[in-house]
């Protein structure tokens, strides 16, 4: 696929792309293409799609790449789900999480600060996954279940958050409030400096929507949703991540990243130039197993150091969490004084 040469004019461009199409982002540029090798665009829309409306189509090639690493042949004879990977049993469906048409798109950041309350911005970003999910989960009940290369196989959503400026702040608290019920209150923490001790989660059962109505949570603590036997979650998969794999040589990209500590509240924190700065493809990846799935998915089959998984067995939870497991990361192109520094996730 010639996903960087333009279909459409600079108007229709996304912002996202036109910043990928700069002069200079030649390795950006190699890390795509890398992604895009063996992808096939059965609908000969993908190419246009990457260039106008960017996010879905970027998260589709950052999911194809990972199963490429993971050895996982897709099946593009088949028009949906997005991915088919008969060999293994699974096919998976690719969702974004996008802002609502009254709200800021997620490439709007120059200029802005972060969010000041994490807790009404981790609310609407749990409402944007909860609509994700729960449409996916609708499209597999009314539509792929009767697909005779979809019965009996593991399905899985896999779903990112790109639905405001700065969404990869949120990191797993809102998809685990959507899956689990389960909620850190990190604001509750940084106004008792800590005397609380742990980050400790509690139940969350609903949020409600700006009219006031109530969206519950905890799709995977009842069998209402068992059809869906994962899903697969990062907010690490931005252009930081292209970035981080990229061989780009300027000195002036640095890189600051919290990694996952077990022994104590505060995480690793990383901020190191892009020369001394390392990340894989899967760093960031996390996997969340729905108990009651009625096709489950081997947690052998995505297995890895870098992937935090959950699943349940023997009557408890078991939770793959390592030790340097990335959970955010940001990146900044420092540039000299007097002019704008560029930022990403």
């Amino acid at each position: 696929m010639r996903l960087f040469e333009p279909l459409v004019e600079d108007a229709r461009q996304h912002p996202n792309f036109r910043t990928i199409m700069r002069p200079g982002n030649g390795f950006a540029l190699d890390v795509l293409n890398d992604w895009a090798r063996g992808f096939e665009d059965r609908d000969g829309k993908f190419v246009e799609e990457f260039q106008t409306t960017f996010n879905s189509a970027f998260w589709e090639l950052y999911l194809f790449a990972v199963f490429k690493k993971y050895g996982l042949a897709v099946d593009f004879s088949h028009a949906r789900p997005d991915f088919c990977i008969p060999g293994r049993g699974l096919v998976v469906e690719a969702a974004v999480a996008s802002n609502a048409k009254d709200e800021e798109p997620e490439h709007v950041r120059r200029g802005k600060e972060p969010p000041p309350d994490l807790n009404a911005f981790n609310f609407k970003s749990i409402l944007r996954l909860s609509n994700s999910l729960t449409e996916k989960h609708k499209k597999y009940t009314q539509s792929y279940a009767q697909l005779d290369h979809v019965k009996g196989q593991s399905y899985v959503v896999a779903v990112t958050s790109f639905d405001r400026p700065f969404s990869f702040v949120a990191c797993q608290r809102p998809i685990e409030a959507v899956l689990h019920g389960y909620y850190v209150d990190e604001e509750r923490h940084i106004a008792t400096h800590g005397r609380e001790g742990r980050l400790e989660g509690e139940q969350l059962q609903r949020v409600f929507k700006d009219n006031g109505s109530p969206v519950e949570l905890g799709l995977f603590s009842s069998p209402a949703y068992r059809e869906i036997s994962a899903v697969i979650f990062s907010s690490c998969a931005t252009l930081g991540k292209v970035r981080a794999l990229s061989s780009d040589p300027n000195p002036n990209i640095v890189f600051t990243a919290l990694r996952y500590n077990p022994s104590g509240i505060q995480s690793h924190i990383v901020k190191e130039p892009k020369h001394r700065y390392t990340e894989s493809l899967v760093d960031g990846l996390r996997i969340y197993h729905n108990r009651f799935a009625s096709h489950p998915l081997d947690p052998a089959l995505l297995r890895h150091p870098a992937v935090f998984q959950s699943y349940y067995r023997d009557d408890d939870w078991v939770y793959e969490a390592r030790e340097g497991q990335l959970m955010f990361r940001s990146v900044e192109v420092q540039v000299p004084p007097g002019t704008l520094s560029s930022h990403s996730g």
